[in-house]
């Protein structure tokens, strides 16, 4: 029987295998311990938004808000629509 002369891998294989320089050489050795970026299920399908989303707080649609945007020093504000009277 043959012995099999099989060389053993230390690193894994990196999306920078075989690209020149020192910002590679840095990018192959912090691969092996931080693995490929954590994106989720490549097979998984897009989100798509609904058409007419509705506000989490008041549960009515976002198109009856009034939304101040952000101005430098302030952050954007959404105002709630008054409810909607109860029929019945």
């Amino acid at each position: 029987m043959g012995k099999q002369n099989k060389k053993r891998q230390l690193w894994h294989k990196t999306p920078h295998d075989g690209v020149p320089g020192i910002y590679a050489a840095t990018q192959r050795f912090l691969y092996q311990f931080q693995g490929p970026a954590q994106l989720g299920d490549r097979n998984e399908s897009a989100h798509v938004a609904p058409p007419d989303p509705n506000c989490p707080a008041c549960r009515q649609p976002l198109q009856d808000h009034h939304i101040t945007p952000a101005s430098p020093g302030k952050s954007s504000h959404m105002q709630c629509p008054p409810p909607k009277p109860q029929l019945g």
